[in-house]
């Protein structure tokens, strides 16, 4: 019992909050690229924080029901349909056995939706999570036929909607705050001035993992570099002077400085923006990022490990 994948979309991907602990061994954090979007969806099921969900990018994905369960559905508005007819986001929808759940493609802005299901899918466990991880060969993206398997669920749900204030705007101008790095300082006061008082274009060079900036350039010392750990959210000055910030599935190690590593909270919003979004960076202070990440945690009781 659980869904049947109808039409696998451009990537749609099994999610959860991601493999933490085995960056020693080389494997990447992986996990949900939209936090925000992924802790509510499985906070209108009342389900555990780290429940798997599926991550569907762009859209074209379509799953017939092979069970009677509660869904609830965040993040982008992908045309999201049951049985052809427009269905509600950011609260929990009831589902039958034969129902057919369809997205189409971005109806306005932000790029990625989330699906989860009352005590969330219940698919492969690698390393400690269901998340796929495609650049390390880590499980797969869905395909045409896949079977997801998820408990029946016909009780009662009494969570309430999302609130309006809590549901983002992923045209809204986009501003990360950047934790300065142990090598900030090794970057002189006009690269910073370069840094923080220039608007930024993603590139197309932009997945789960990392997003290259397009912008003026920084004038870089071309020199060597031992590699060295890196972090989700690093934002690394390439030898062309530009920023890559690295994501979800980027590599634990890395060989080009780091000017600082944005935000958590602020990489949800980049992982809705398309290639050509203008971004600009600030400054925000450790103790500044601690109390908003533990508001966040407490509300939604994470409690990673």
């Amino acid at each position: 019992m659980g869904f049947k994948v109808v039409k696998s979309g451009f990537l749609s991907i099994i999610q959860d909050y991601g493999r933490l602990g085995y960056g020693g061994q080389g494997l990447v954090q992986s996990g949900v690229m939209d936090e925000h979007a992924y802790a509510w969806s499985n906070r209108l099921l009342d389900n555990h924080f780290n429940d798997a969900t599926i991550e569907i990018t762009f859209g074209s994905f379509a799953l017939k029901a092979k069970t009677n369960t509660f869904i609830a559905v965040t993040g982008a508005d992908l045309d999201f349909k049951i049985n052809n007819n427009p269905a509600l986001m950011w609260r929990h929808i009831q589902v039958k056995n034969g129902d057919i759940l369809t997205w189409d493609k971005p109806k306005k802005y932000g790029v990625r939706a989330y699906l989860a299901v009352k005590g969330g899918f219940d698919t492969q466990v690698f390393f400690s999570s269901r998340s796929v991880n495609l650049r390390e060969h880590i499980g797969d993206k869905l395909n045409k036929d896949d079977t997801l398997p998820c408990a029946s669920f016909n009780a009662k749900i009494h969570c309430p909607p999302t609130p309006e204030k809590y549901i983002p705007n992923y045209n809204q101008p986009l501003i990360l705050r950047l934790l300065p790095s142990y090598q900030f300082n090794q970057f002189s006061a006009s690269q910073h001035n370069l840094l923080f008082n220039q608007n930024y274009t993603i590139s197309h060079a932009n997945d789960r993992v990392g997003c290259r900036l397009d912008g003026a350039p920084m004038n870089i010392k071309k020199s060597t570099m031992i590699s060295e750990g890196i972090s989700y959210g690093s934002v690394e000055i390439a030898t062309d002077g530009l920023p890559i910030i690295l994501l979800k599935d980027a590599p634990t190690i890395g060989g080009y400085a780091k000017i600082g590593t944005v935000f958590s909270l602020d990489l949800a919003k980049l992982a809705q923006r398309q290639a050509g979004t203008k971004l600009r960076f600030e400054i925000i202070t450790i103790h500044q990022a601690q109390k908003k990440r533990q508001q966040f945690n407490n509300f939604f009781t994470i409690t990673p490990h």
